[in-house]
């Protein structure tokens, strides 16, 4: 059964939740602003699936006019009378008027055909809102893999930490024992100078690792969205051992079927596709049709009776077909199949990218499982080594210049062990991200 280690901050508080791998993966799911923002995306990329239809369904209005057109009063001049004996004018008074119209209808339109853009533009927004999906668990990925990198280098901290502490105190209980052995004239002050300078370097090297796990404890809080406040960090010790690692032709099918980065560029490689269709489609006839009712009147109480008997029907169809628009359509084709030429190579180039890196971890993993062991070997030889040349130097047979050396390989074997096993670990969660499946291990909310 494993120990647990349990790391705390100068401030830490007794009853603060104490926070496990898929505690700390779990929280950064639910924390994280990008993953709340391609949440967002996705909505947004649904809005825009549902607005597709827009152009294949009818569209129906409504629409009514009420008209008034007033006309002043005026007076005219019909004639002229000139006589010897008077002038005079006839004119003509019209008093102020007015005329009124009242119309009302109802129309529909529809587009019948234009070059398959409708349903293309249909096909490219499903195909957003995927990419959209597979971006959010791009994110995901990626913010676990963050934390759980986080997570191990933590506990690294705290183990190196371990292990400098330890060394201070040997290096400590070894200067206390050449300086009796100094009083008693046993050793030269040589030998206590050359322990005193051990200690000195192991104060300082504790002083390091003690920096390196405080900013280790602020990344990992960093990277599940909470603030260091003091909480502790519960890590279950178990040795590492190397699980089954997917073949090679297996790699290769994981990364094609379930590399959100690789589908992502599947994606778009078929939305330039659909793109270069649109601009395409432009260049084909378009056929459009239309139904208007309509009734009007001159006041306002008899549209009614006009709805009902005076009313008329239009239908009407339409067919525009482009001729000559300049060289636009040819420029906007010619660039469409440049980018589908472009999105094609990024998707092969990214493919054989994350095959490389794949098959790399993969070996180093592999390399891992042999390392370790021997590791482990060396730090059991090193231990004993470290109390054999101790006692051998207090009965004065060994220098000290050993008894140093061998507690510095003791220290290094640690510390390369310690490296080793976490570095593993955290190839391990870098593999599972590189072929898709590393989401699959913790709680992901679906939308």
């Amino acid at each position: 059964m494993g120990r647990t280690l349990i790391f705390f901050t100068a401030v830490a508080i007794s009853f603060c939740q104490s926070y496990s791998l898929n505690d700390c993966v779990n929280v950064a799911l639910e924390n994280k602003r990008t993953i709340l923002s391609a949440t967002l995306g996705i909505k947004s990329a649904k809005k825009g699936f549902s607005g597709s239809f827009n152009n294949v369904l009818p569209s129906i209005s409504f629409n009514a006019n009420n008209s008034r057109t007033n006309f002043p009063e005026r007076t005219s001049i019909s004639g002229i009378n000139v006589n010897l004996s008077e002038f005079s004018l006839d004119t003509t008074y019209n008093k102020a008027d007015h005329y009124s119209s009242v119309s009302t209808g109802l129309s529909l339109s529809q587009i019948l055909y234009n070059g398959g853009r409708n349903l293309n533009q249909i096909r490219r927004a499903k195909l957003n809102l995927e990419k959209a999906k597979l971006n959010e668990r791009l994110i995901k990925i990626q913010v676990i893999q963050r934390v759980i990198r986080s997570y191990y280098n933590l506990f690294q901290a705290q183990e190196l930490f371990d292990v400098a502490d330890k060394n201070l105190e040997m290096s400590n209980q070894q200067v206390e024992l050449v300086e009796k052995q100094f009083k008693l004239g046993a050793v030269k002050k040589t030998d206590l100078l050359k322990a005193q300078v051990a200690q000195g370097q192991a104060k300082v090297d504790l002083l390091n690792k003690k920096t390196s796990l405080a900013n280790s404890r602020r990344v990992l809080f960093n990277d599940m969205g909470l603030q260091d406040s003091g909480q502790e960090i519960s890590v279950s010790e178990e040795k590492w051992t190397l699980k089954t690692i997917p073949s090679s032709s297996e790699l290769f099918n994981g990364l094609k079927d379930r590399n959100p980065s690789l589908l992502i560029s599947e994606k778009q490689t078929e939305l330039t596709n659909y793109n270069y269709k649109l601009i395409k489609g432009l260049r084909f006839p378009s056929i459009n049709s239309s139904i208007n009712y309509s009734a009007n009147s001159s006041e306002l109480s008899s549209i009614s009776d006009a709805i009902r008997d005076d009313w008329s029907l239009g239908i009407n169809f339409s067919i525009s077909i482009p001729i000559y628009t300049g060289n636009s359509l040819l420029m906007q084709q010619q660039q469409a199949e440049i980018s589908i030429d472009q999105a094609e190579y990024g998707y092969i180039t990214l493919l054989n990218d994350l095959r490389v890196q794949a098959e790399l971890i993969r070996e180093s993993l592999e390399n891992y499982s042999e390392i370790i062991p021997i590791n482990e070997s060396v730090v059991n030889s090193a231990e004993e080594d470290l109390k054999l040349v101790r006692e051998r130097y207090s009965l004065g047979s060994a220098t000290i210049l050993e008894v140093l050396d061998a507690q510095i390989s003791l220290f290094r074997s640690n510390s390369a062990l310690i490296n080793s096993i976490h570095n593993a670990r955290i190839q391990e969660a870098n593999l599972k991200a590189i072929i898709g499946s590393l989401d699959l291990e913790y709680k992901v909310k679906e939308n």
